[in-house]
């Protein structure tokens, strides 16, 4: 509870609650009032006497004792109930029970004893009651109690205690409503202490500890642009809070109020100074690569700066002047100033032209002082956003990985692109065709690379193509079984040292295109096309199954048929870019976007894209090995003798190839196994290559001087590794030949 000495005023009026009850004795115990108070110290009334009761029930300030209307939260206050008979006389010495619905009693029981002048005290607190709360005082002494008719209770109603908020003038005099403020200009981003004091009733610091709220305009602002400590606990009955300024401009009102009593406030205002220009700075270019007019590419971005305050705050309203530093003449600027939002920030639109450049804008402010700060662009880039036929690369996971007889054996086949400037497009579409086997039909770049599988399944050989082979019999495929070696004179179970020539077995051609622009060779720099550079004519792609760089198919108008540099070109399909359903071989003129408007002019080159294109080999290579011995002599044998003198060397080679005398599977591996002789290498692995023609592996003889005179056969080991989809476990096939030491 709290004993707090708080000021009433003089005018304000009391309550007073009289109870008077008279009853008359009709005669016998119906006119008589029991009085059960034994004990209490008070006579009991006699049941002959006409008793009548007079109940005063009062509220007064604890410390000066004067009547109060309506009690707050702050204050506790005195019940004062007296009790008397209704000649006058004090009813001394006797209980009287006191109860509230608000708020709490002291004692809480609420009984206390009248003096010998009838009065009885207690004490009222209503704190953390609401404001405009109501309650009642109920008194209960014999058989009476106030809240039952014909009586009334004490009522009444919470009121805001006799607080003000305000500040000390300079000569420490209280001056309410307003609020402390040290200075009245604030810099942009500057800090200041606003104070704010609580006087009591009487005059003094209310000394309670109390929260009290600070706000401004600016601080509740969407976004604030200020800043204020928020809520404040007083301390000796004065709270501060700290104003910052963070993009407020000009008059800020700022307000304080008592978190408990919202009608209990002080106010005060200050000025934030306009902000001074003190930098800016380049943000963002989205985006930051942008395409020549007339590739289809988005042609424009935008440029973002930022201007910040000397205070290094973001300023708003600030005139930002552009200029081109790079690009200046190709791109061109949809205006040349623009002023700054609410953020600090400005636009700048940039519209690419014909040439691939780089591209930088200038940004620029003055102060007031007339000293001027710029910044620059990063990033920004005009793109020719067309491929060239330069930059247009592919490879394999796997050159060689079978498959021949095996479906599912998988290959990844990777296109890497690129543009004359080498900004690299996102989002590009490579098309791809397979000549044996199934690929994917496109892939689509990111930062310039995509990737689709090629998987070995059937077409495995030409579907009308046949040839009389030398065992007289017609195929579609050369192997080592119907063609007749031209170094050996062998045809058979042995691999041909040299190509047996088209068609080639177990070789699928994969092409990629897309549209993109010719090469050239730009001798002036200008980034265009000129009359006179030189440049690579493309013809019409073509998926080139027998690998001689012409299109051959017979049935094609434009093919090089019957003038061929190879056989196997018959069932070559092209990549038409027109409707003239034939064959172009070029136009003799640059395609591409980057021609100049000069030169298309006099005919030298045109805007119109080709297809650029690239080309890798598969190997679809048979699982079985073939293997053939070459001496140094030059003799070709399935089992040869090597002789050697101790401490002397000699050399063989081996000949390995699968049906269609190619490179066997990647991951094949070659092993020597020998006692006498020391051979070398002992392991060889067969690597990823799609070379024409079979391995060669060089053996070194080595007899050391402590061999043994005599012979012994040595082994050599090949192990084709079981590929991709088959449940074999692979396939190894040994031969020997013999190393006498002499």
């Amino acid at each position: 509870m709290h004993f707090l000495t708080l000021y009433q005023s003089v005018s304000r009026w009391f309550l007073l609650l009289t109870v008077v009850v008279s009853l008359a004795a009709c005669g016998g115990d119906s006119s008589r009032i029991d009085n059960d108070n034994e004990g209490s110290g008070s006579d009991p009334i006699s049941p002959e006497t006409d008793t009548s009761y007079v109940i005063n029930v009062e509220l007064r300030d604890l410390g000066t004792d004067e009547l109060i209307v309506s009690p707050n939260p702050e204050e506790p206050v005195r019940i004062q109930v007296t009790v008397k008979l209704g000649n006058g006389d004090p009813v001394a010495s006797d209980n009287i029970t006191v109860t509230t619905t608000l708020g709490e009693l002291t004692p809480n029981s609420g009984v206390v004893m009248t003096n010998d002048s009838g009065v009885a005290s207690l004490m009222l607190d209503v704190e953390g009651q609401g404001v405009g709360s109501a309650g009642e005082i109920i008194v209960a002494y014999d058989s009476i109690s106030t809240d039952q008719e014909p009586y009334s209770p004490l009522r009444f109603t919470i009121e805001e205690p006799s607080l003000q908020l305000g500040y000390l003038d300079t000569n420490k005099q209280f001056v309410p409503g307003g609020l402390e403020i040290p200075a009245q200009d604030l810099s942009s981003k500057g800090s200041m202490p606003i104070s704010v004091y609580v006087q009591g009733p009487d005059g003094n610091p209310y000394t309670k500890r109390m929260q009290v709220v600070f706000s401004s305009n600016c601080s509740l602002s969407q976004p604030a642009v200020a800043s204020l400590d928020s809520p404040v606990t007083t301390t000796e009955g004065k709270a501060t809070s700290t104003y910052t300024a963070q993009g407020c401009e000009g008059e800020d009102s700022i307000t304080a109020v008592l978190t408990a009593y919202s009608s209990i406030s002080a106010n005060g205002q200050l000025t934030v100074m306009p902000p001074e220009v003190g930098s800016i700075e380049f943000v963002s270019a989205e985006p930051e690569v942008i395409h020549i007019q007339g590739s289809g590419g988005k042609g424009t971005s935008e440029v973002r700066f930022q201007v910040f305050s000397k205070d290094d705050l973001p300023m708003s309203g600030v005139e930002v002047n552009f200029s081109l530093e790079e690009g200046e003449g190709n791109v061109t600027l949809v205006d040349s100033s623009g002023a700054t939002d609410a953020e600090g920030q400005v636009s700048a639109f940039v519209n690419s032209g014909s040439v691939a450049l780089p591209v930088s804008v200038k940004a620029s402010i003055t102060d007031s002082n007339g000293t001027s700060f710029s910044a620059f662009s990063r990033g920004l880039v005009v793109s020719a956003a067309i491929l060239d036929q330069e930059s247009f690369s592919l490879s394999a996971s796997s050159k060689n990985p079978g498959g021949d007889s095996v479906d599912g054996v998988t290959s990844t086949i990777t296109i890497r692109i690129g543009t004359p400037d080498n900004t690299i497009p996102d989002g590009t579409v490579i098309s791809f065709k397979t000549e044996y086997g199934r690929i994917a039909g496109y892939c689509t770049t990111v930062d310039g690379n995509c990737s689709v599988d090629w998987n070995s399944q059937n077409p495995r050989a030409p579907i009308d193509y046949e040839f009389l082979g030398d065992d007289g019999l017609m195929h579609s495929l050369r192997t080592i079984f119907n063609t007749t070696c031209p170094v050996t004179g062998l045809r058979g179970d042995y691999p041909c040292p040299q190509p047996l020539g088209q068609p080639y077995g177990g070789r699928s051609t994969i092409l990629a295109y897309a549209l993109g622009q010719e090469t050239f060779t730009d001798a002036n720099g200008n980034g265009e096309f000129d009359t006179g550079e030189t440049f690579i004519d493309l013809p019409e792609a073509f998926i080139d199954h027998n690998e001689d760089g012409a299109f051959g198919n017979s049935k094609s108008d434009g093919a090089c048929y019957p003038d061929c540099p190879e056989e196997g070109g018959d069932e070559e399909l092209f990549i038409p870019l027109n409707d003239n359903e034939k064959y172009d071989r070029g136009n003799d003129i640059y395609n591409g976007l980057s021609c100049s408007k000069a030169a298309e002019d006099e005919g030298a080159c045109s805007k119109e894209l080709v297809h650029v294109r690239g080309e890798i080999v598969i190997l679809v290579a048979g699982s079985e090995p073939f293997g053939i011995f070459s001496t140094a002599e030059g003799g070709y044998s399935s089992e040869p003798e090597v002789k050697t003198s101790l401490g002397g060397t000699g050399n063989l080679y081996f000949y390995l190839s699968d049906v269609y005398n190619g490179r066997l599977p990647q991951g094949t591996t070659v092993k020597t196994k020998s006692e006498n002789c020391e051979v070398t290498p002992e392991s060889t692995v067969i690597g990823n290559s799609n070379v024409i023609g079979p391995d060669r592996i060089a053996f070194s003889i080595n007899a050391p001087n402590d061999a043994d005179i005599g012979s012994e056969y040595v082994k050599v080991e090949v192990n084709v590794p079981a590929l991709e989809g088959s449940s074999d476990t692979g396939i190894t096939k040994i031969w020997q030949f013999k190393c006498t030491v002499n």
